[in-house]
């Protein structure tokens, strides 16, 4: 093997990370302090929660959304392949949209800061189980890594987790 051949090999093992944004103003958590076990245990698939502060939902990638017909929870595609779902509160759905305004169109193409789903927070947090609200990689099984890099408060687009996908 050449030198060439070594760079070149090196290049190729380069680490392709995916980074994810914060879609919410508020405190990062760790999955295990939101209060709903399919979350709590990763059931659903990895990532982190956030206590959110008033404001809004917006996209944390690059992709193609899918908004629930109740506006609690966005599903993201990205041209990598990566699925997440940004599930705002739990039990959340009995709501029936209340305390949720849809501002994007599912099936929109959307970059990190876009605003997609404006919610009441007070309204939410009287009348629902919980405002934590899980960020989650729900197609774990393409994901080599995923480390949370964000720890304390979060504004809306500073960096919240990265991942990597199997090659």
């Amino acid at each position: 093997m050449g030198l060439f051949d070594f760079f070149k090999k090196k290049k190729d093992t380069k680490e392709d990370w995916i980074e994810i944004y914060s879609p919410l103003n508020g405190r990062v958590i760790d999955l295990s302090e939101v209060p709903d076990e399919a979350f709590a245990g990763k059931m659903i698939g990895d990532g982190c929660g956030i206590e959110p502060t008033a404001g809004s939902v917006h996209s944390p990638v690059v992709g193609e959304i899918d908004i629930f017909e109740t506006n609690h929870a966005v599903s993201f595609e990205t041209e990598d392949g990566l699925e997440m779902i940004v599930h705002f509160g739990i039990d959340t759905v009995k709501l029936n949209g209340e305390g949720f305004t849809r501002v994007a169109e599912p099936g929109s193409e959307v970059k990190p800061g876009d605003e997609l789903v404006k919610y009441d927070l007070e309204y939410i947090r009287e009348n629902a189980k919980s405002i934590r609200t899980p960020v989650i990689i729900n197609n774990m099984d393409e994901v080599e890594e995923l480390k949370v890099v964000a720890s304390g408060d979060v504004k809306v687009g500073e960096l919240l987790m990265k991942v990597k996908i199997k090659k």
